[in-house]
């Protein structure tokens, strides 16, 4: 009695699909490609010059909250820094 390897079944269907699996890829990156193109042809449309819209806006308040809080740390930095007069 004859024993069929498990191992010959698996190669003869990796074997088989590899036309198959190669065509898809090859595809894949077509499209890939086509839509990188597409992409940098919309991107190329959009005006630089565009009013801040509510998120812009917030990050400039915040940004200034953070410079006028940083500022207020060097300050309190330096005033715990300068000894204090003894009473005499």
């Amino acid at each position: 009695m004859i024993y069929a390897d498990a191992t010959d079944d698996l190669n003869s269907v990796i074997d088989g699909a590899g036309p198959l699996a190669g065509l898809f890829f090859l595809l894949l990156g077509i499209a890939v490609f086509i839509i990188w193109k597409s992409m940098n042809k919309q991107m190329k449309k959009i005006d630089s010059n565009l009013p801040p819209g509510r998120a812009d806006l917030r990050r400039q308040a915040d940004e200034a909250y953070t410079e006028e809080a940083e500022e207020r740390g060097a300050e309190q930095a330096t005033e715990a820094e300068e000894p204090k007069p003894a009473d005499g």
